[in-house]
């Protein structure tokens, strides 16, 4: 008879420990590790960028990521991560450069996202995007293939909790800071927020007609409230409540020089022409600078 020799348990576990490791860098350069089981798929270049969020009953998105390209991996990081399916998706904002890639991912998933992200997605969906994205290369027309505009299929008012699993996520309604529905996720146990595209590190944020200094602020004060651990932007690198910090710095200063050219009579076309904020050369998207200067014109009016 054939004795059976069972490998001690400290080598089982250093095995499977190995394999973990092994496993964790094969996720591609663009995976951050938060925390246990919560992952950011960073976008380059100030891409968009895509929460993994895992719980004992599946897998949720925070956004889908810029391109077909981005869920694509995205996708293939989930599937060395865990067996298990991705069954929601949250989008923090319905712009295609974070709701694109949804097909990638439902079904099985259900989308969840803000009142009106629907509607916002139908009217701007143009497929000569999708067209001038998959002339760019033949890996981008071969993400797309089976593409089909994927909108929310639960639509909250305000404030919504969802359950998965042993995770609560808290979702909240943000107006007026970047689209026409955009929803911050907050991970109450575990102290993690992803703040969507209002607040966004190191880089000029765009403003569109009905986007306002004011609004943005309130929900940068409100979300500095939760205390966070963790901030995840819509676009750029993880950090910390220091984010909101930065951001309240800059539009203070923006306001005041703004202002200080107000009083001396100027234009708003003097006016955008003659602000210098040279504290901020480093932020990435300089060429949106104008219309920031253009938002703080208009709170300082509306005072």
């Amino acid at each position: 008879m054939k004795t059976v020799r069972f490998a001690p348990l400290f080598t089982l576990l250093g095995l499977v420990l190995l394999t973990s490791l092994a496993q964790a860098q094969d996720l591609g350069p663009n995976i951050r590790k938060i925390s246990a089981g919560i992952y950011v798929y960073v976008g380059t270049n100030f891409n968009s960028n895509c929460g993994i969020v895992i719980t004992q009953d599946g897998v949720v998105l925070i956004d889908s990521g810029h391109n077909p390209t981005d869920s694509r991996a995205i996708l293939a990081a989930v599937k060395k991560l865990t067996p298990l399916p991705v069954r929601y998706l949250i989008d923090t904002e319905p712009h295609g450069d974070h709701t694109t890639g949804h097909f990638v991912f439902s079904p099985p998933a259900l989308v969840v996202a803000h009142e009106g992200a629907t509607a916002s997605m139908k009217a701007a969906f143009n497929p000569k995007r999708n067209e001038k994205l998959m002339a760019e290369s033949p890996e981008m027309r071969a993400a797309f293939d089976g593409f089909r505009l994927v909108v929310p299929h639960v639509e909250y008012r305000q404030k919504m909790t969802l359950n998965v699993g042993e995770r609560t996520f808290e979702l909240f309604y943000q107006k007026n800071v970047h689209s026409e529905a955009d929803t911050a996720v907050w991970l109450p146990k575990e102290r993690v927020l992803f703040s969507a595209s209002g607040i966004v590190a190191n880089q000029i944020n765009i403003f569109r007609p009905f986007v306002t200094i004011p609004d943005i602020l309130a929900a940068a004060k409100m979300m500095k409230a939760l205390n966070p651990e963790h901030v995840i932007p819509g676009h750029g690198n993880p950090g910390t409540v220091k984010i909101f910090d930065d951001t309240e710095k800059y539009y203070a200063l923006l306001l005041e020089r703004v202002g200080t050219l107000i009083k001396a009579g100027k234009s708003l076309d003097e006016i955008q022409k003659e602000v210098k904020m040279p504290e901020y050369d480093h932020w990435a998207s300089k060429e949106r600078f104008p219309t920031n200067v253009e938002a703080a014109y208009r709170a300082l009016q509306t005072k």
